[in-house]
């Protein structure tokens, strides 16, 4: 078997993929600096692998926090995402953690050029942006 690999795990954002605000609202800066990243990620698992380094991208979307609170309050509120999302719910610290400690385990040594979206499937479901 081959030697387990090193790990360059980068964390973007599922606004890297997708056209999340636009209008007085948007993140139009923000979500082309996320896209930027899933890029170079990319650029960087075909360039590293060769030297036994795996490269991928976990992209988070809403999880509470100090940077999505003020659009997780004009998109109405945690309950309203929550209700909106899939999952049934927004994301938690736990859910990002168990994705990078299988991207670093012996489990991903053939992982190598994903992107991982974080949203509970939110990213899917179209329009449900729309009060923004």
């Amino acid at each position: 078997m081959p030697s387990d690999p090193a790990r360059v795990i980068i964390v973007s954002s599922t606004a890297g993929t997708n056209v999340p605000h636009v209008g007085e609202h948007g993140t139009i800066m923000y979500s082309a600096s996320k896209a930027a990243a899933d890029h170079m990620a990319r650029n960087l698992a075909v360039e590293l692998g060769p030297r036994n380094i795996t490269t991928n991208t976990v992209k988070p979307g809403f999880f509470p926090s100090k940077l999505a609170s003020g659009l997780i309050d004009i998109l109405g509120g945690e309950e309203e995402l929550s209700r909106t999302n899939p999952r049934g719910r927004l994301g938690v610290p736990e859910d990002i953690a168990g994705v990078m400690l299988f991207l670093a385990s012996p489990a991903a040594n053939y992982v190598n050029g994903e992107d991982i979206s974080l949203d509970g499937g939110a990213r899917l479901s179209s329009g449900r942006l729309t009060k923004l």
